[in-house]
This record gives C-alpha cells, sequence and structure tokens, in this order.
C-alpha cells in the first residue's frame, strides 16, 4: 500500500526524469540548477523517510546502547544503515574513479608540458586545463572520503567502548529526533 511518503517520492523521481529528460536534449544552466535542486529534495525526503521507516528499531538500539547490553544483528543493521550505507552504496554505484584518476593524470601533464611554453596567447589554454583539473578533483576527494568512512566504521565495529556507545547513541537520536516522530 502506498503511503504518502512513497507518492510524493514518485511524483518527485517523475518530475526529476522529465525535467533530465528535456534537459538532456535542451542543455541550459537554469535546468541543471532547478535538477540540483530536485536532487537535493529527494535525497532530503528518502533521509526523512528511512528514518521514519527505522525509528523503531532505532528506539531499540538507543536503549542497548545505553543500558550497555550487547547489540543484536539488527543493531548493528540500524548502526550500519546510519551511519554508512550512503557512502557503501555510492561506492558500490560510483564507476567512474579510475576515469577521473586517468583524467586527473592527463590533466597534470598536460600542465606539466605546457607551463615552460606560456605566452599571452596559451595562457587561455593552460587556465581551461586547469579549470577542468579544479572541477575534477572534487570528485576524487568525494569518493575517498566516503570510502574512508567506510572503512573507519569496519575498524570501529569491533570495540565498542563506553564512549563510542555514548556516541554512536547521540547520533542515532539525532537522527530520529524530527518533530513529526
Amino acid at each position: 500500500m502506498a503511503t504518502a511518503a512513497t507518492t510524493q517520492l514518485t511524483e518527485s523521481v517523475e518530475q526529476l526524469k522529465e525535467t533530465g529528460d528535456y534537459a538532456l536534449e535542451n542543455p541550459t544552466v537554469e535546468d541543471f540548477i532547478d535538477i540540483e535542486r530536485r536532487l537535493s529534495g529527494i535525497e532530503s525526503h528518502l533521509r526523512e523517510m528511512q528514518q521514519s521507516m527505522w525509528a523503531r528499531e532505532v528506539k531499540q538500539t538507543i536503549k542497548r546502547l545505553d543500558r550497555d547490553e550487547p547489540l543484536t544483528e539488527t543493531d548493528r543493521d540500524v548502526i550500519r544503515t546510519f551511519l554508512i550505507s550512503d557512502a557503501e552504496h555510492y561506492l558500490a554505484q560510483e564507476n567512474n574513479y579510475r576515469d577521473w584518476l586517468g583524467e586527473f593524470r592527463r590533466l597534470l601533464d598536460e600542465v606539466s608540458r605546457r607551463v615552460n611554453t606560456v605566452d599571452q596567447f596559451s595562457i587561455g589554454e593552460l587556465r581551461g586545463i586547469l579549470k577542468d583539473a579544479i572541477r575534477l578533483v572534487p570528485d576524487i576527494r568525494n569518493y575517498l572520503e566516503e570510502r574512508r568512512r567506510v572503512e573507519r566504521f569496519d575498524l570501529t565495529q569491533g570495540s565498542l567502548d563506553p564512549q563510542a556507545r555514548e556516541t554512536l547513541a547521540r547520533i542515532l537520536r539525532e537522527q530520529i529526533s524530527s518533530p513529526s516522530r
């Protein structure tokens, strides 16, 4: 049975698809600004839906964390879901990382090759190459940050001392502290 939240999500995705299809045929800055806004809105909506879907389990996990009780497999799933599932799924979906590294290498090589021959006519070319590198680096950095998030999480899950349990409980409380709960 569709809830109001899933109906709204479906409508938002349909609007995104229509806007995206149009923008891909007739690309404008304004259309892609609108797409960015829509993507952010859908992501926020999904985060709220996730919080709602897991609210009961989160509350149980918080109780066990607060009471220093052993965590169940569901508790571990809750913690993983709220702390890193987005990063794990991003890493699984991202298929351009190696291409980004290759492109960055190419751009670095181009800058190195051209820097000693720069003149008033070629300086614009060098700036264009740098602009491409500047655009590319945040994608590479973001991928590496998300990978590090997952790695750090996996390293810490074996040993939850009282401070770590308290921190996890606080984070989970923050995740579900929306006024609608």
